[in-house]
């Protein structure tokens, strides 16, 4: 009787770790076009915890990253151009800026109107919203209030950089002052914002160029 061979056959079995998904909005960057909320808006800034700052018809909110579609794809990936924290981001907010008047399309002011952006972009359209026209002060919807100027020019803390001023008792205060108003200034008396207590209760402030001093 034939003796039977058996060969021990060796099985490799190879074990294929499964890829993690990365986040949906892991390359979004500022100046990014997205849809929140099914409407469609543009990425401003990101906090320091990781919400994105988004504009939508005008108004600018910190959302959540997750809740945010970027549109298209990216090629790159980019850091964004500045990080802030709220605080900061919510003073600078409370400026006056320039706006006009319109019913519908139709403008019906535009020239030495003035509006706070932090009431006009916390209103809702059919809320009123305290404005200044030729110095007067109205209460108008916001949906007749159209904003001009754009918050990465008049509320980017990155414009703002180290500097000191004489306080009360002649020594010098720290203070942030924007770079972009020094550096355009020509006179000692023309306007600068400056950011006073950037450690504690913060106050925005113009003073005179004159009474500053940074190092840029």
């Amino acid at each position: 009787m034939a003796k039977e061979k058996f060969r021990r056959k060796t099985v490799e079995f190879k074990i294929v770790e499964k890829k993690k998904s990365q986040p949906l909005n892991e390359s979004a960057q500022v100046g990014d076009k997205v849809t929140y909320n099914g409407q469609r808006g543009y990425i401003i800034g990101q906090a320091q915890n990781g919400d994105w700052l988004v504009q939508v018809q005008g108004s600018a909110n910190f959302v959540n990253p997750k809740d945010v579609k970027v549109m298209g794809m990216k090629a790159k990936v980019m850091e964004p151009p500045f990080k802030f924290d709220e605080k900061t981001q919510k003073l600078l907010f409370e400026q006056l800026v320039r706006c006009g008047i319109f019913m519908g399309n139709t403008p019906v002011k535009t020239k030495n109107c003035y509006v706070k952006y932090s009431s006009w972009n916390n209103a809702k359209l059919n809320e009123n919203v305290g404005m200044y026209s030729d110095g007067e002060y109205l209460q108008l919807p916001k949906e007749q209030i159209r904003v001009f100027e754009d918050p990465n020019d008049f509320a980017n803390p990155q414009d703002y950089v180290e500097g000191t001023m004489d306080g009360p008792d002649g020594s010098p205060e720290p203070i942030l002052v924007n770079s972009l108003d020094f550096t355009a200034a020509i006179g000692e008396a023309d306007s600068v914002r400056i950011i006073r207590h950037p450690e504690g209760d913060m106050e925005l402030l113009s003073v005179p160029r004159g009474l500053v001093s940074v190092s840029i």
